[in-house]
């Protein structure tokens, strides 16, 4: 087993930057053709992941359809003159529609789903967990995927629209599974700084 040349990385630092860039955490450490091939392999099929499903296989919690956030809002009662006592959770259609919706219908704006239902909305979603893991690029990509989700002025319809049947579901298990070997890698390099350490203290 090779020890790592650098003893002076912390392990925190270790993880965190094996988070930031896959393969991270191998470099820092001084396992630099490690770090090569371990961030390459989890790159490559992170991106292999999209090239087959599409940009929108990236779909965070807490967004919807068309690419706004979706939002708690509570309806009002005409009748009794009073709000009711459930949220509903809409995902707007329009840029317009995600700050003010039904404005005119006097509804109440409780504020985004994501953060009043952090467990649901990610229980609709849990393959976004696996994906994270892979680190910013999972939300440059997400990013993409919400800004490609946005309709054209006048249309009615995504600009780029999602994949259906197996193509997502092979592209979204891909990006899914770059992100677990991608918290493997972090969880060995930050194992193997912790061994120098030890080795160090034992000289």
């Amino acid at each position: 087993m090779s020890e790592p040349r650098n003893s002076s990385v912390s392990l925190p630092v270790v993880a965190i930057c094996a988070w930031l860039i896959p393969g991270g955490g191998y470099f820092v450490i001084g396992q630099r053709a490690r770090a090569i091939v371990a961030g390459a392999a989890i790159v490559a099929l992170f991106l292999g992941g999209i090239l087959v499903g599409g940009i929108r296989i990236m779909d965070p919690p807490g967004w919807g359809q068309y690419g706004y956030m979706a939002e708690m809002v509570q309806r009002f009662d005409r009748r009794r003159q009073q709000p009711e006592a459930a949220y509903t959770r809409v995902e707007p259609a329009s840029k317009d529609e995600a700050r003010h919706p039904d404005e005119n219908d006097g509804d109440h704006v409780a504020g985004p789903a994501l953060f009043l239902q952090p467990t649901t909305e990610l229980g609709e979603k849990p393959w976004y967990v696996g994906q994270i893991l892979c680190g910013p690029i999972t939300l440059l990509a997400s990013a993409i995927s919400v800004n490609a989700a946005h309709p054209a002025a006048g249309a009615t319809t995504e600009t780029w629209p999602s994949s259906h049947s197996r193509s997502w579901e092979i592209g979204a298990l891909y990006t899914s599974v770059a992100g677990m070997l991608n918290l493997l890698v972090i969880i060995d390099a930050a194992h193997r700084a912790g061994l120098h350490k030890q080795w160090k203290s034992e000289a």
